[in-house]
């Protein structure tokens, strides 16, 4: 099944680097996760889309995984 998520940066964690590649990164890291694409792309937030296996279970792994990095869901 494939999701579509959108992700921003925290404010008070202000980069100069896009969203996008860094949370492409994150999320390909998790189990589970694959083929993860960046659809859409601002200075401050990007949307992306990825296959899971197991419906359900990413969204407390993503969520952390984006918090490491300054980063949210939207």
């Amino acid at each position: 099944m494939r999701a579509e998520i959108t992700v921003e940066r925290s404010r008070s964690a202000p980069s100069p680097y896009l969203v996008g590649p860094t949370a492409l990164m994150l999320l390909e890291r998790l189990p589970g996760i694959s083929e993860v694409r960046i659809e859409r792309e601002g200075l401050t937030n990007a949307v992306l889309s990825y296959r899971w296996s197991n419906a359900g279970t990413q969204t407390a792994g993503i969520e952390a995984a984006l918090l490491s990095q300054g980063m949210r869901l939207a």
